[in-house]
């Protein structure tokens, strides 16, 4: 079984000549048509391409005579899709857009009294009297700080922060709590199938695929082709949820302001069946309970607390708007609170774990940390976590001098917590969170009236860490050197910026970015850059007093459960709860549903069956899915290639 597989077995390496050309091909083939499809449909085809780049080089490999071991094939399909769907450039783009956009004079500056391209900062991106502004190229000397700044800030600093973090919690999540993380089991497992190709598996595996690649083909393939061929979107099946928020039939009849959906992604379905029937419970009444219930009470009974959203809601708002708009206008504060009340409750809580992992690392005799994960020692890493998380403060107040140092040094204890508490959540749930706006209401709750500080941030981090982590875990499962993902890391981000930097500055150079030519730039671009506007003209103000208030609920919530399951067996699962509320309804709901059909069916075959041949059924549903998800947006690349015209 893949679960035991870190038991006492030797690890082999992973990083092998087979593994960088698997990651070669991924930023030199997929890149480019990933690049492409993002620009002109907002698809991304990176999750497809790691099942194509496994399937194709372990298929590829068998018929030569020499088979891609698991190891090599763990590395790929942990980071291929990394190097095939990262067009880091593409951001640097935008900043061009924002600088130039006739939209960016509709936004003033408070302090300045200016519109935004006068006040945009020659290391964020050349200005509009720049020649560099009137020239769609990198190749330019007006561009060579801003290269300079992102890369430095965004790509070494935040590099070393995340590495080092989830190196950190690694040792303290898999080998101390020994937290399931459910999706490096399913994953684990995908992988141990096709290399070893045992009889039974392989069977229930190809069904699972199958069963995924038809379904794919209806929901995914129909509407990416006749969107491709006919500029059509033909959905049999809605996607990515089927909204039951406005109409006759929705919420809003009965809870003005709540929002509710179920998902039709099968892999939100397929989670149920992997999570305990607690967790998954209290991932939905987390859920529920803040985009159901606390958006009906914000609309409703406290509306005087939320005056802006009270009067932006309207009765016939899909879910998508209602999820952006509460978000902003109820949620972006006391999400932060929350997500700091689980941090906080598992530091507290797991203080031992945390001693006995820095002891490991720290004392480098038969550690896991020497003989298992082969990570630095402790002195190392914590050096690496400090260049990153101070360099990065350091960094950032060269350039905003004036913004105040001790909000600023916020950023190193709260990558540390936002870290913890995301791989707390990914190792019970196999869910991940982020904490949107955090920087923007630590820029308004600090007072600082100038527009410098928006266009740059310290890192703050912890949100690569958790993945990271499961990657881990499913590196052990598979047999496999820990410290060679991190290797290998290293020649992906060098690989997608060099091929990222050819790609989009080719792409770029055809037409404008954005332009008719990529029509969902078109689209969606502007909406981004009023959401940039309305914060920089500070439409939107920080409450400090929800933020605490948020924080102390939801922590005095979590002592009290803990407490109450701890001592009276009062079913609680507080990193579950904490989930729920990060987790919109439409994948809450369908989880909880797929977990109710997993009882369903161990009732039918028997929960050693189930236990036996679950993760199969999850790997293949996700190739087929992704295959089929690919080869259709294969199909859309060509249709869009062969018609360039500018309407």
């Amino acid at each position: 079984m893949a679960e035991e597989a870190s038991g006492g077995v030797a690890l082999k390496p992973g990083f092998t000549w087979r593994t960088v050309i698997a990651l070669i091909i991924a930023s030199a083939i997929f890149l480019p048509v990933n690049t492409y499809l993002l620009l002109v449909a907002g698809t991304s085809i990176a999750g497809s391409a790691v099942y194509i780049l496994v399937l194709l080089f372990t298929e590829l490999s068998t018929f030569i005579g020499v088979s891609m071991t698991k190891q090599e094939i763990t590395l790929v399909f942990a980071l291929g899709g990394m190097a095939a769907g990262t067009a880091s450039y593409l951001g640097m783009v935008f900043r061009h857009y924002l600088a130039t956009s006739f939209l960016s004079w509709s936004f003033i500056d408070p302090f300045t009294k200016k519109p935004i391209p006068e006040i945009i900062p020659s290391w964020y991106a050349p200005p509009p009297t720049s020649e560099a502004a009137h020239l769609r190229t990198f190749l330019h000397p007006d561009w060579l700080v801003p290269l300079i700044v992102v890369n430095v800030q965004f790509g070494l600093f935040y590099v070393l922060q995340e590495i080092a973090l989830a190196m950190i919690c690694s040792l303290v999540f898999v080998e101390e709590e020994k937290l399931r993380f459910p999706f490096a089991l399913v994953n684990a497992q995908l992988i141990t199938t096709l290399s070893e190709r045992e009889p039974a598996q392989l069977r229930i595996f190809t069904l699972a695929a199958v069963a995924g690649g038809i379904y794919a083909a209806i929901v995914y393939g129909v509407p990416t082709i006749t969107m491709g061929m006919f500029n059509i979107p033909l959905q049999i099946i809605p996607i990515p949820w089927v909204d039951l928020t406005a109409g006759y039939y929705g919420i809003e009849q009965v809870m003005p302001g709540a929002m509710f959906g179920i998902a039709t992604d099968p892999l939100s379905w397929a989670l149920g069946i992997l999570l305990p029937m607690r967790t998954i419970a209290f991932m939905a009444i987390g859920s529920l309970s803040v985009w159901v219930f606390g958006n009906w009470l914000a609309t409703t009974y406290f509306r005087d607390l939320f005056p802006v959203w009270a009067e932006e809601w309207r009765k016939g708002m899909n879910l998508s708007l209602v999820w952006q708009r509460s978000y902003l206008r109820i949620w972006a504060i006391p999400s932060i609170g929350f997500v700091f009340a689980l941090a906080t409750l598992g530091l507290a809580m797991g203080w031992r774990s945390f001693v006995r992992a820095f002891k490991a690392l720290a004392s480098r005799r038969g550690g896991t940390s020497a003989s298992v994960f082969g990570f630095p020692s402790l002195e190392k890493i914590i050096a690496m976590y400090l260049v990153g998380s101070v360099g990065s403060v350091v960094l950032f107040q060269i350039l905003v001098p004036d913004f105040p140092v001790w909000v600023s040094s916020l950023a190193v204890p709260l990558s540390f917590m936002l870290a913890i508490a995301g791989t707390q959540a990914r190792g019970e749930t196999g869910l991940s969170f982020t904490v949107p706006y955090l920087w923007n209401t630590l820029v308004l709750a600090s007072g600082y009236p100038k527009a410098d500080a928006w266009f740059i941030s310290p890192v703050i981090g912890g949100d690569s860490a958790p993945g990271w982590v499961e990657t881990i875990k499913m590196a052990l499962l598979t047999e496999t050197k820990p410290i060679d993902f991190f290797k290998a890391y290293a020649l992906t981000v060098v690989l997608y910026n060099i091929f990222s930097f050819i790609y989009v500055s080719f792409y770029w150079a055809i037409a404008p970015i954005p332009s008719s030519q990529y029509p969902y730039t078109m689209a969606y671009w502007p909406i981004q850059l009023i959401s940039m506007g309305i914060w920089i003209s500070r439409e939107i103000v920080a409450n400090v007093a929800a933020l605490a208030y948020s924080y102390a609920g939801m922590l005095s919530l979590g002592v009290v459960g803990t407490l109450l399951n701890r001592y009276l067996g009062v079913p609680f699962d507080f990193i579950a709860l904490v989930t729920g509320t990060q987790t919109i309804p439409p994948y809450s709901v369908a989880t909880l549903l797929g977990g109710m059909i997993g009882k369903a069916v161990e009732r039918w075959v028997g929960r050693e069956k189930l236990n036996q041949y679950r993760n199969v059924v999850v790997a293949g549903l996700g190739v087929g899915l992704g295959v089929v998800t690919g080869i259709a947006g294969a199909i859309t690349l060509i249709a869009k290639s062969t018609w360039i015209k500018p309407f």
